[in-house]
């Protein structure tokens, strides 16, 4: 077997669980965002670490994600973010299920199948503040609300949107967003519908104190240890939940003027030894840690040279002694006191730690602890 492995410490989610609680502050509802299998770390064991720690309700992207939390037992409200098609109507009534609304001719069959079934069905509008994803505009929730209100069957529970710039601390295009979905909570507050779940803060906006006084927030990326940007201060009160690692396969001296991997873009410029470990991009290492990554072993951060394989990464090993068939190597996580981030290496790969986590999680056994 392929020695590589994903460990998630479920301690570690909990722990950013209660962190997330005393920011929010008492009474604050909290909205827990697993969608993408979590991103990465697992979609069901985090689910069940976290009700067992006493969330409120759970952020899916798609009715799927919903339905397998379901048949796992999770008994705590989903809302499914995406909203739904027609033909999965059905399924969000039978699994006791939460949509996001925004399109009329979903919520008459929403509410034609719930008034079949004699059940009502509990939905939240989606506002769209400058996003320009998903959502009724802003200037038009009035009028998609007035629409909704003569359907029976289904439950005006909630209203949400998504702020777009909440990872800058000083972006004043989240003040705007504000504005406009306050605005839109106004107005359904007028006709006395969608009080009882107001959403619109993700972790950025919790860290920077922003829309907590709607009584519901939404974290996502804080619940697995890392914040959404560089430069929050709290950011170091949160644990990271993923560690990534692998195993020598082979270790050998080379002399100097040899080339390593595909292209010939590293060449020693003098002897070296040269350990190789089983990974690669088809594993979620980037292709783009090339010349550039670092890992962990024996305690010490070593390059990467040479390009990243399918399914083999090299490493220059010559500043340590006893480097040996079977040693550990850390990808992303701690050894010894080193640690390698998701941060550090998104930003040697031009991207952010939720890619890395969803692709490194995604690509390789996972192993849970507590």
């Amino acid at each position: 077997m392929i020695p590589n492995e994903v460990i998630i410490d479920l301690g570690a989610i909990r722990h950013n669980f209660f962190e997330i609680k005393r920011l929010a502050g008492p009474g604050t509802c909290i909205a827990a965002v697993i969608k993408s299998d979590a991103y990465g770390h697992g979609m069901i064991p985090v689910a069940k670490a976290l009700e067992s720690a006493g969330i409120d309700y759970f952020g899916v992207f798609e009715l799927q994600e919903a339905v397998d939390l379901r048949h796992a037992g999770c008994k705590v409200p989903i809302l499914i973010m995406m909203g739904i098609t027609p033909d999965e109507v059905s399924a969000v009534v039978e699994h006791q299920l939460t949509a996001a609304l925004f399109q009329l001719d979903i919520a008459e069959k929403l509410s034609q199948t719930a008034l079949e079934q004699g059940v009502t069905v509990p939905v939240h509008v989606k506002v769209d503040t400058g996003m320009t994803r998903l959502g009724v505009a802003w200037k038009d929730v009035a009028h998609f609300l007035r629409s909704l209100l003569p359907l029976r069957g289904i439950r005006l529970e909630g209203i949400f949107s998504h702020l777009a710039v909440a990872d800058k601390p000083d972006e004043p295009f989240t003040g705007k967003q504000l504005r406009r979905f306050f605005q839109a909570v106004e107005e359904s507050g007028r006709l006395g519908v969608c009080k009882n779940a107001v959403h619109l803060a993700n972790s950025g906006a919790l860290l920077g104190k922003r829309g907590l006084e709607l009584g519901m927030i939404r974290p996502g990326i804080l619940l697995y240890g890392s914040p959404p940007s560089e430069g929050w201060q709290a950011a170091s009160l949160f644990k990271p939940a993923m560690t990534f690692r692998s195993r020598v396969i082979q270790v050998r001296g080379v002399p100097a003027g040899t080339s390593i991997s595909y292209g010939r873009t590293y060449t020693t410029p003098s002897r070296a030894m040269i350990a190789t470990i089983p990974v690669g991009y088809d594993d979620g290492y980037s292709r783009m840690l090339s010349n550039q990554g670092e890992v962990l072993l024996h305690g010490k951060r070593v390059p990467v040279v040479g390009r990243v394989c399918m399914n083999l990464t090299m490493l220059d090993v010559s500043c340590l002694e006893g480097v040996a068939v079977g040693d550990e190597v850390v990808l992303l996580g701690v050894q010894g006191e080193e640690q390698i981030t998701a941060e550090e290496i998104a930003k040697k790969t031009g991207t952010i730690s939720y890619d890395v986590y969803c692709s490194l999680g995604k690509s390789n056994r996972r192993t849970y602890v507590d």
